[in-house]
């Protein structure tokens, strides 16, 4: 069984970080801006990542944390598995479920980025696996704290009953990351799951209530050509 202590200044919290690509990097941002935050592990296999990450670090004047290349090591290190108090997973989203069964195990918080399944088979390994969790788990849906829509639902008790919720995003096409695996279904599990899972998180909030279907017209050619995401690499491997 295994147990998490505190360190002697009880208010310290100890930090993993599983993946230190574009998405760690921004939560390291903002880990830097709670003097009782301490990172000390990260876990990934590229290394190119990894020096970004701690250059961020080191010009913030930051103790520099112990790096892993594979997972299973980090897993079974002692001090993790003592130490740890918050565990922050910014993965590939294919990644997310098997992390989530592994380390949900243990009395700690996790921060897992969005979604954290994409497909039936990971929800259902999610269902399945979760009477044995013992973590707190925390989904980054951080669209519900932009501003406008913490303004909307302060306003929403005076303009009426709620007939219809229309949301549409104008944005850039998707962002460049390790090997362009955000543009691999079988990684990202598509636009839906990728990016308009934060749009069914708003309709849920919004309505306070459940989302039971839904319908969608793409244009997938105007985004998804020639990335190169089908070469083989070991970079996105999260070895056990």
């Amino acid at each position: 069984m295994h147990t998490t202590k505190m360190t002697e200044d009880r208010n310290v919290i100890n930090v993993g970080l599983l993946a230190a690509g574009m998405m760690g990097r921004e939560h390291i941002s903002y880990l830097l801006n709670y003097p009782n935050v301490r990172l000390k592990w990260i876990c990934d296999p590229d290394s190119s990542s990894v020096e970004k990450a701690l250059a961020i670090l080191k010009d913030n004047n930051v103790e520099i944390p112990q790096v892993f290349t594979k997972e299973r090591d980090m897993l079974e290190s002692l001090h993790v598995q003592q130490e740890l108090h918050l565990l922050v997973i910014a993965t590939p989203n294919h990644l997310h479920t098997p992390q989530l069964i592994r380390w949900a195990q243990r009395p700690i918080t996790i921060l897992c980025e969005k979604p954290v399944a994409i497909s039936e088979g990971q929800v259902a390994a999610l269902r399945s696996h979760s009477p044995t969790f013992q973590a707190d788990i925390w989904v980054a849906m951080e669209y519900r704290y932009i501003p406008a829509i913490n303004k909307l639902l302060q306003l929403l008790p005076s303009i009426g009953p709620l007939k219809k919720i229309a949301i549409r995003e104008n944005r850039y096409p998707f962002l460049n990351k390790i090997e362009q695996w955000n543009k691999d279904i079988n990684k990202s599990g598509d636009t839906l799951v990728e990016k308009c899972c934060h749009f069914f998180d708003l309709f849920r909030l919004i309505s306070n209530s459940e989302m039971k279907s839904c319908t969608t017209m793409v244009h997938r050619g105007l985004n998804w050509v020639n990335y190169g995401y089908h070469k083989v690499s070991k970079s996105l491997c999260f070895q056990l």
